[in-house]
């Protein structure tokens, strides 16, 4: 978050033409008002907001009887662009709808109450402004988009869940908990997307990690298997051998004999 404001506005009251040098959310929280990006116009009502990119000529305006009160919030960073995509906007589309305006405020009254520099403060409304956008996603229709996206959503999530918790005894049930997916459409996605199954999947992951660890550490075979969501060490080597045909101890001195060769050709993941 760069800054943010509040604002009740006068009839007319207006704001350009201007460019601006950051990304900045207006939530409409009370009456309406129409956005100006470019050669567009858009009428904007309670529930509605725009975006402001850099560098676009922008002209913003209260209507005349029933001017607008606003919320805005500037923002930065190397996520944006996803953030932007989840929100439903783009450079053509700058407007997207808030299903909670009073919250939007609330949020933004909260940032703005912590804006005393501090660590403690930084933290605390970035996790606000994480608050504050995921209420606009849940107004977005990008739900609604075509099946394919919606797949690379559901996936992806997938895999990042995977990554993160591998070292873990997961299962596929409770990935496809985690993302509120039938066990058996989860895995018709991943077939599709991916040609391999979510147990496939991981236990790819999870002899990937292994292989890095047998061959650039000293860890204990029971050690390794642990760190790589194994709970003994016979259902790690029953798992490697299958997938590598060669025991976690056979693969490290093949390496230590063999550093630079290619990996070992694999079976199947099931």
């Amino acid at each position: 978050m760069l800054f943010c404001g509040i604002q009740d506005c006068q009839p007319l009251y207006s704001y350009g033409p201007a460019i601006r040098d950051s990304y900045i959310f207006h939530v409409c929280t009370k009456g309406k008002g129409t956005f100006y990006s470019g050669e567009s116009s858009y009428a904007i009502e309670t529930g509605q907001g725009f975006l402001i990119r850099p560098d676009r000529l922008t002209f913003y305006q209260a209507d005349e009887t029933e001017p607008w009160s606003y919320v805005w919030v500037a923002i930065d960073g190397s996520d944006i662009e996803r953030y932007f995509q989840l929100i439903g906007t783009s450079p053509d589309h700058p407007v997207f709808t808030c299903p909670d305006p009073e919250k939007a405020k609330k949020y933004v009254l909260d940032m703005i109450a912590h804006h005393k520099m501090s660590l403690q403060n930084e933290i605390y409304i970035q996790g606000v402004l994480l608050q504050f956008l995921a209420l606009l996603i849940e107004g977005s229709d990008y739900k609604t988009k075509s099946r394919k996206k919606i797949a690379d959503v559901y996936v992806s999530q997938a895999i990042s869940y995977i990554y993160k918790n591998y070292q873990n005894p997961i299962s596929v049930q409770e990935i496809a908990d985690f993302l509120s997916l039938n066990r058996s459409y989860l895995t018709e996605l991943f077939l599709k997307t991916v040609h391999l199954s979510p147990q496939q999947f991981l236990v790819k992951y999870r002899m990937t990690k292994a292989c890095e660890l047998l061959q650039n550490t000293s860890l204990p075979i029971e050690h390794i298997a642990y760190s790589c969501g194994y709970c003994s060490t016979f259902s790690f080597s029953k798992a490697f051998r299958k997938v590598n045909g060669i025991s976690p101890s056979g693969y490290r001195q093949f390496k230590k004999v063999n550093p630079y060769s290619i990996e070992l050709k694999r079976n199947n993941l099931d």
